[in-house]
């Protein structure tokens, strides 16, 4: 899906938010970041055209909302991943990570899900 860091960080706010949220309110929560209210429209423009948004206008006002959950939305990237680094074939990516050293508790973790356990 190609989003960049700040469009993830947005994304990551409207997730919060669950539900509509207006894009004043978004322009709202992202303040302390030190973006400007365009530059916030035009990102949520951006998440639109991508289609992880939908929008809808009411009188003056602008709502967005999510169309993946933020779980939908990583599961799609991590496929992402896996295809474009390791020919689609997942066990390559988790022998990549292997490698790097995992902890006693990642690999209790990883033999739950290996075993069909997903909570």
């Amino acid at each position: 899906m190609n989003v960049s860091k700040t469009e993830y960080e947005i994304m990551q706010l409207i997730w919060a938010r669950q539900g509509w949220v207006s894009g004043q309110e978004v322009c709202q929560l992202t303040q302390g970041r030190g973006w400007k209210a365009p530059t916030v429209l035009s990102f949520l423009g951006r998440l639109c055209e991508k289609g992880l948004l939908e929008t809808k206008k009411e009188g003056k006002l602008r709502f967005y909302r999510p169309l993946l959950s933020q779980q939908e939305y990583a599961r799609r990237e991590a496929q992402e991943l896996v295809d474009a680094l390791y020919g689609g074939q997942p066990g390559l990516l988790i022998a990549s990570l292997a490698q790097n050293g995992l902890t006693e508790a990642d690999r209790a973790q990883l033999k739950k899900l290996l075993e069909g356990d997903w909570e």
